[in-house]
């Protein structure tokens, strides 16, 4: 696997900073670290890199790049732009994946596609290693198959859990992450992610506002819209619930009429 060239995908959450803390640990030097930006994550995350990169800085490793789905024809740049376009939710909303597939991965493809050392080892036979950040705990040991576990079968990739072969999980993650002497990083997710936990929601309308009232703002514009969301099973960002309704029962916002 070492002849091949090695690539991250960092997704500035616990996991995937331990599996950077392991390598640096290990001596393991990564070729390609990629953060995809869909422009619409929590403040604490950009914070973060900015963080981490100082730390991979000091030690010698590749930095972090940051790529973005760049639409062809879409009058919008973030994924925030496409709900609003579209007047819907994100898709995880339906049980759908599609979101992270194309402003998660399609952009790191991407941009691998015309990176020099990933041409160079497909023209020799070889496929290039993304180390994805699952960890050994029973949580991700379900996801391990999915989303990144399909590119096991592709004829460019190989997909490497290296957190799952450490025997990681994510209590071991955050101890790791401390003793390199890096803060825990924030849960990676949008501002609108339909898998926030109702204390998220709470976090989000007190320490950034805006940000909370722009998620209300696609909640409100997907049930108003042409596809008749809250009319169905799916309500609002919740999914089976809406963050209107939720905001509106504990006081985070005045109730409608």
């Amino acid at each position: 696997m070492r002849n091949s060239p090695l690539t991250v995908a960092y997704g500035a959450g616990v996991d995937s900073t331990a599996m950077l803390v392991g390598f640096v640990q290990r001596g393991i030097r990564w070729n390609l670290a990629l953060f995809a930006d869909p422009g619409s994550e929590w403040p604490e995350t950009y914070a973060y890199l900015k963080t981490i990169n100082a730390w991979i800085r000091e030690r010698g490793f590749p930095e972090i790049v940051t790529v973005r789905y760049v639409p062809k024809k879409a009058p919008y740049s973030t994924l925030e732009g496409e709900l609003a376009k579209n007047a819907t939710l994100p898709s995880m909303a339906f049980g759908w994946k599609s979101c992270s597939m194309k402003w998660k991965l399609e952009p790191q493809n991407a941009y691998k596609e015309s990176w020099p050392p990933a041409i160079a080892a497909w023209a020799a036979g070889k496929k290039v290693v993304t180390a994805v950040g699952l960890d050994a705990g029973k949580s991700d040991s379900r996801r391990a198959c999915r989303y990144w576990g399909a590119a096991q079968e592709d004829p460019l990739y190989e997909t490497w859990h290296p957190l799952r072969d450490w025997g990681w999980d994510r209590e071991r993650c955050k101890a790791e992450i401390a003793k390199a002497g890096l803060p825990i990083p924030h849960k990676s997710a949008c501002t609108f992610c339909p898998s926030a936990h109702e204390e998220e929601i709470v976090e989000l309308s007190e320490n950034h506002p805006d940000l909370f009232r722009r998620a209300i703002a696609i909640e409100d514009r997907a049930v108003a819209g042409k596809h008749k969301i809250g009319s169905k099973s799916v309500k609002g960002l919740g999914r089976r619930w809406s963050w209107r309704s939720f905001a509106e029962k504990i006081g985070i916002i005045r109730r409608t009429a």
